[in-house]
């Protein structure tokens, strides 16, 4: 299977179809190109014995599937944090923008306080076929394996689910923690769905991501939950696990109406 992006020149990726969204062939998932832009602030100047704490990521517009150009920019810098601003520009449009703090690793010998204990977690349930109707099955959903504990694609209501990407985000690489988390976190609010989106649609215009650690495993759990407050507001928040334990959270605010 081809990559979801081909690099064409230093700054300049080709879209692949897997990068569809589940609204149609031409429009991306948030979620891959949310990857390119962490693997673009993670390579830019990386220091040694610093990582990533967290990403935030603004949708501007539709993400085509086209060619997208990544421009990074550090907005600040210091001797022990820094924060950098990653653009994804299709034809000159500015369509995602990211921020991400990149902070001195906590010292190994800075006492560890757990979110809660270790997993020691069960096997993962069977694939289930996504049977949601009239949505794009042939991009993101097709390159990315998912896996239910509890409720589904198709279920309204809170989810807790494990994912994996079938395929690399560019060829030849193997993808960074940051960039598994990225490319699956932006599906919280898709496998919570709090109601029906052909009669109440629900759509994030961000996603903000903290991890205290990155994960060991391929597999990303997404244990994600939608609320929506009439009159007011709607909003997904999601802990990210691997399969040893919890490794952060995320959050997106939804326009609902």
């Amino acid at each position: 299977m081809e990559p979801f992006y081909a690099q064409l020149d230093e700054n300049t990726f080709a879209s692949s179809p897997w990068t569809a969204g589940p609204w149609g062939p031409d429009k991306q998932h948030a979620g891959p190109p949310s990857a390119l832009l962490a693997r673009a602030i993670e390579g830019f100047e990386p220091r040694e014995g610093h990582r990533l704490g967290r990403v935030s990521v603004d949708v501007l517009g539709a993400v085509p599937v086209a060619p997208l150009r990544i421009e990074v920019e550090r907005l600040r810098s210091g001797r022990r944090l820094e924060l950098f601003e990653a653009t994804a520009l299709a034809d000159d449009r500015p369509v995602l923008v990211a921020r991400a703090w990149r902070l001195a690793c906590t010292p190994d010998d800075f006492p560890s306080v757990p979110e809660r204990p270790a997993l020691d977690p069960p096997e993962l349930p069977e694939e289930v076929p996504i049977r949601l109707h009239g949505i794009h099955l042939d991009g993101y959903l097709s390159a990315v394996e998912f896996r239910f504990e509890r409720g589904s694609f198709d279920e309204a209501g809170p989810s807790m689910g494990w994912g994996r990407q079938k395929v690399p985000l560019l060829a030849d690489e193997t993808p960074t923690g940051w960039q598994r988390v990225l490319l699956l976190a932006d599906s919280g609010s898709g496998i919570s769905l709090a109601l029906d989106p052909s009669e109440h649609p629900a759509i994030n215009c961000d996603l903000s991501v903290t991890l205290h650690r990155d994960p060991t495993t391929e597999w990303v759990g997404l244990d994600a939950a939608t609320t929506i407050t009439a009159g007011y507001g709607a909003m997904t928040t999601t802990t990210l696990l691997d399969r040893t334990g919890p490794i952060g959270i995320a959050t997106q605010t939804l326009l609902a109406g």
